[in-house]
């Protein structure tokens, strides 16, 4: 068994570095050096953190050209893609440092009727938060809640993919470089077995992992043994919904971009599009003749689109292909390169699902494969479209945004967009999450950095009286005046 982790590109397998993994040993006292140091990180006011993370940003901007190449290294997208990433990192800092000082200052609430008392609400953080992140998005799944938990006065053991261990690496570095404390933010390497010790140490006071639905189960079960809260984003099976009146050359262009970026390697992927059986015709054409326009190469400056992750992915996604071959595949790139099995690339996929099969609604594809099924009304897409048990998020095409407006707010989901698609994920003042088995809690927003917070309730007494009136002896007086009070009050 070796002790190191060695990543590779997974287009043309070179070596990209390699770390060593993380020991139990280890673990144990990084995280109580990360104990120690969240009692000075903590009485740091929230301005005071957000400044320290300001020069994260800017070391972030300063080493981006280096972030986008070793990004691609590691996982082997575009240029552009990592660029993207790299934006939307830069955007979550500068929105969370402004914000994070009044979203988590003290709030005024009512007294109600005892308006001698004095009622407020203060946060402070959880302690230690275990983070555990993908290789999809090794920079934006990782900064944002790594972010969220430092403003909220938490220290943080992040555990990287152990498919993107270097990124993890590189970012943590940015965090030193800006001035975090060391003991502040710290990173594990491993497997599973090291998320799991991240899991279930007594330690770690919250935890937040991005993967798949079934490691999500299980560190739900571990949490909740411990009564430890926990942040979960699973992944999703997303739906596009195109409306009769839809700006086709938009919605053709949005589900090319939606479901073939990195891949198709993205939570809120593209991969299930609902088109009315009047324009599916052009849609479905227009579709096939953009996807011919892409370009996919291991060359990260020229390629619209990169390869898989690794084999086992491929071979995940071609399963999935293979078990659609009575479901009419109606178009792909090359037919060669899906049973090529020397590479990790797999052409963009187009397949139009029957509208009696529900094989396209229960399982997330994570790969460069849409499925288009056409339907013959609003509420018949609106159905299918919630057919599910991803809740992740959606999109909606119409130019009536009216119509757009009530199909969205039918559409069981964390997030939808109208007339787009996922943008909602780079609008970093938006929470980010799902329903369902897509997973609990939220990132990004207001929302994001009150999950990595306690909340405390505070009632102040105004006046300095001997006592109230309901405490004991309580006069008969007393509660005759409460019930009149009562009645005519609340009646």
């Amino acid at each position: 068994v070796t002790d190191t982790i060695i990543s590779r590109n997974p287009l043309t397998q070179t070596e990209v570095g390699t770390v060593y993994k993380t020991n139990p040993s280890t673990l144990d006292n990084i995280l109580k050096g990360s104990v120690s140091a969240q009692k000075k990180w903590r009485q740091l006011r929230v301005k005071e953190r957000a400044s320290i993370l300001k020069q994260v940003r800017k070391q972030l901007v300063k080493k981006s050209d280096e972030f986008i190449s070793l990004i691609s290294e590691e996982t082997g997208k575009p240029f552009w893609d990592s660029f993207i990433e790299v934006m939307t990192a830069a955007e979550h800092l500068k929105y969370m440092c402004s914000h994070a000082p009044l979203v988590l200052s003290q709030e005024k609430r009512s007294p109600g009727i005892f308006i001698h008392k004095r009622t407020y609400v203060r946060y402070f953080p959880h302690g230690t938060a275990g983070i555990i992140s993908p290789w999809n998005y090794p920079l934006i799944l990782t900064a944002s809640p790594v972010v969220e938990a430092l403003l909220s006065g938490n220290t943080v053991v992040l555990k990287p993919s152990e498919l993107t261990p270097i990124t993890g690496n590189k970012i943590r570095q940015i965090f030193i470089d800006g001035g975090i404390p060391k003991d502040v933010f710290q990173v594990v390497h491993g497997f599973g077995d090291t998320g799991a010790a991240l899991v279930e140490s007594p330690i770690t006071d919250i935890i937040c992992f991005t993967g798949s639905e079934k490691v999500g189960r299980i560190i739900a079960e571990s949490c909740g043994k411990q009564l430890k809260p926990s942040i979960l984003e699973l992944g999703g099976c997303d739906p596009m919904i195109i409306l009769e009146d839809a700006d086709l050359s938009r919605s053709v262009s949005a589900a090319v971009w939606g479901g073939f970026s990195n891949c198709g390697q993205t939570c809120i992927s593209a991969e299930r599009i609902y088109v009315m059986d009047s324009i599916a015709d052009s849609f479905i054409e227009r579709l096939k003749k953009e996807v011919l326009n892409l370009t996919q190469s291991d060359s990260p400056e020229r390629a619209d689109i990169g390869g898989m992750i690794n084999q086992n992915q491929k071979q995940a996604v071609k399963s999935f292909l293979n078990e659609t071959r009575g479901e009419g595949i109606i178009f792909h790139l090359d037919d060669k390169k899906i049973t090529e099995d020397s590479s990790c690339f797999l052409p963009p996929t187009i397949i139009e699902i029957d509208r009696s099969s529900s094989l396209s609604t229960q399982s997330e594809i994570f790969g460069p494969v849409i499925m288009v099924t056409r339907v013959q009304s609003e509420k018949e897409a609106i159905n299918k479209a919630n057919d599910t048990e991803f809740g992740l998020s959606a999109s909606v095409f119409s130019k009536n945004l009216r119509k757009a407006r009530r199909v969205a707010g039918q559409i069981r989901a964390g997030s939808v967009c109208i007339n787009d698609i996922n943008s909602n994920y780079i609008c970093a003042s938006l929470p980010f999450g799902g329903v369902g088995v897509s997973g609990i809690g939220r990132v990004h927003g207001p929302e994001g950095l009150k999950a990595f917070s306690q909340v405390q309730a505070v009632c102040e007494d105004r006046l300095g009286l001997k006592k109230e009136l309901w405490w004991f002896p309580i006069a008969d007086v007393t509660k005759k005046w409460f019930k009149r009070f009562f009645k005519f009050w609340y009646g």
